[in-house]
């Protein structure tokens, strides 16, 4: 099948502080504006010190898109974007309710893609044709899924590590990686002076291979106290994608029907 996508948008906007963490590892450095001297403060230390700088960036960024408290108010999301796919007009509609049910719904053209995961089982609708998700696209789709996985990754057992930094369209930016239970892995890049995330690199994984699906974030706004990107520029394969957030819902009371499997 020609459109094929699978796209998520993530909470991506946050203010990373880390003077208090890097004066704890070290008292002689005053400018933590220079990329080199974080580098290699990072690179000295031991894993676990890396493993708690890449927590305190996603701290600050849970805090500075609203706090933990307003996020886990959210019981559902329903999100509409519209978008270009080679020439032909895209419309997607993503239906999220906590803790981890999730319905995308993508039409491109005349053909229209469904992927629900109902909080264990997950399934690809293509107009008439029902294909059942097993092995590692099932283990990404739940980790999709889930509305609260960057309060605390670890607690759904994803392994993080601070890796570096970055040039991000002229910009320096931290490279957080996340490690998925099954070895799949998660970049997420932070702009080190603004803080805002502003693109998020993984492994795709389709019936024609493994892609590297890169995630541009941009155009931040405020939705009921949460910020979100309402610009997504995304490179798949050979492809690039271009979308445009229309709106964005929460707290709608979506029903369960909307991601039962039968």
């Amino acid at each position: 099948m020609k459109y094929i996508l699978l796209f998520t948008i993530f909470l991506v906007s946050y203010c990373v502080d880390v003077s208090a963490f890097v004066k704890t590892i070290s008292s002689t450095h005053a400018n933590f504006d220079s990329t080199e001297i974080i580098d290699s403060l990072i690179t000295t230390i031991d894993s676990s010190a890396n493993n708690s700088f890449a927590k305190e960036v996603l701290v600050k960024y849970v805090t500075a898109i609203g706090g933990e408290e307003n996020l886990r108010r959210i019981n559902d999301r329903i999100t509409n974007v519209k978008g270009n796919v080679q020439g032909v007009e895209t419309r997607i509609v993503f239906l999220q309710k906590s803790p981890n049910k999730l319905l995308q719904r993508i039409i491109v053209g005349d053909v229209e893609q469904k992927i629900i995961f109902n909080g264990s089982r997950g399934r690809k609708i293509i107009n008439d044709i029902k294909e059942e998700i097993n092995g590692d696209e099932l283990v990404k789709l739940s980790y999709d899924a889930i509305m609260e996985l960057m309060l605390d990754p670890e607690l759904y057992n994803l392994k993080l590590r601070y890796d570096g930094t970055e040039l991000i369209d002229g910009k320096n930016a931290f490279n957080i990686l996340l490690t998925l239970p099954n070895g799949a892995e998660w970049h997420q890049y932070y702009d080190m002076q603004t803080g805002w995330k502003v693109r998020d690199s993984k492994d795709i994984i389709t019936p024609q291979g493994v892609f590297k699906q890169i995630t541009d974030f941009d155009d931040y706004r405020d939705v009921e106290g949460i910020i979100y990107p309402f610009k997504v520029e995304q490179v798949l394969g050979n492809q690039k994608l271009e979308f445009i957030i229309e709106s964005i819902q929460v707290n709608t009371g979506l029903a369960e029907a909307n991601f039962f499997i039968e």
